[in-house]
């Protein structure tokens, strides 16, 4: 039995209560579990550990980053992280989170943000059309897609990226190249 399992899913137990659950002698995968820091030992109760992901974000101040190519998979977590976490309801974070992930992240990886142009935009949508999203997850996913490049540019975090206005859809719902506007 995989006693790491275990412990996550009790969080809070005591040696009885998970050797009476594993029917075995746990001392040894604790004692190691204990050494690795995945559980801790608190007033007679062991209690899971949760290891949260944390990345330092010290580098994107103004003055670190100054003109040095910023990542665009590196922007969407700083995005994400400091943005939508912050401002944005859990629902709204979600859907920033899946739209990221399914619909632009694909694209743009390995690209840097100050490397994004209109022409790429433009392939984007064109790439975003043949995978027949809906009219509004479309409009929605350049938004987003928008939404970043310009928190990239008012955070000081890249000093000129691509700029461009994504328009409401009218009363037919239709959305085409022509409804976007490129700036220079």
């Amino acid at each position: 039995m995989n006693i790491e399992k275990l412990a996550k899913r009790l969080r809070e137990f005591t040696l009885d209560e998970i050797e009476m659950i594993a029917e075995t002698d746990v001392e040894t995968e604790l004692e190691r579990l204990l050494n690795e820091g995945k559980i801790a030992f608190d007033q007679g109760c062991y209690k899971y550990v949760e290891k949260v992901e944390t990345i330092d974000y010290a580098i994107f101040s103004t003055e670190a980053m100054g003109d040095v190519p910023l990542n665009f998979e590196t922007a969407v977590k700083f995005f994400l992280e400091k943005y939508a976490k912050t401002a944005c309801t859990k629902r709204t974070y979600e859907t920033y989170e899946s739209i990221f992930r399914i619909n632009i992240l694909s694209f743009f990886r390995g690209k840097t943000v100050q490397e994004i142009t209109i022409d790429d935009i433009k392939t984007f949508y064109a790439s975003c059309k043949t995978r027949n999203l809906g009219h509004r997850r479309l409009k929605n996913t350049l938004t987003q897609l928008n939404q970043l490049l310009k928190y990239c540019k008012s955070q000081g975090l890249v000093s000129k990226c691509c700029s461009f206005q994504v328009k409401r859809l009218n009363e037919k719902n239709e959305f085409s190249m022509n409804r976007i506007i490129f700036e220079d």
